[in-house]
């Protein structure tokens, strides 16, 4: 584990109780991985399901907490604002439910200065809950 849940907001700019990421399991140059538990008081539950825009800001955090973190190890700030600039072929497949754990793993497809497209892919007991594209710019 790279980032513990003590420490996740020194990586993103989000703040509780809009924080979707609990740790960040790794991180390199070309891929990030996250985990995050479902509680019962996320703001994203209905009738015990965490929607499917909470699944995409899981990936969006996913890579906000890993460009922070790769940044940080080559002494650039950690924390920056990153905004979504498109979100395209989303499928999700399932929904989770409270208590669950969700797995997210991001790979970068393409830069150009700090425009990046990502593949995010959200887990949960192995199952494939959702896919997606995104081109995050980071400021």
């Amino acid at each position: 584990m790279l980032i513990n849940k003590e420490n996740i907001q020194t990586y993103i700019p989000q703040r509780a109780p809009f924080v979707m990421i609990d740790a960040l399991i790794n991180a390199s140059e070309t891929n990030f991985e996250s985990q995050f538990e479902i509680q019962a008081d996320n703001l994203f539950i209905e009738d015990g399901i965490l929607s499917e825009s909470a699944l995409v800001e899981n990936v969006a955090q996913t890579c906000a907490a890993g460009f922070g973190y790769v940044g940080s190890q080559k002494g650039e700030e950690a924390g920056k604002l990153g905004f979504i600039g498109a979100v395209s072929k989303l499928k999700v497949e399932g929904l989770p439910k409270t208590g669950e754990q969700l797995s997210t793993k991001i790979e970068i497809l393409n830069t150009f200065d700090a425009i990046h497209l990502i593949e995010g892919t959200v887990f949960s007991n192995e199952k494939k809950l959702m896919t997606c594209q995104m081109k995050i710019v980071v400021a």
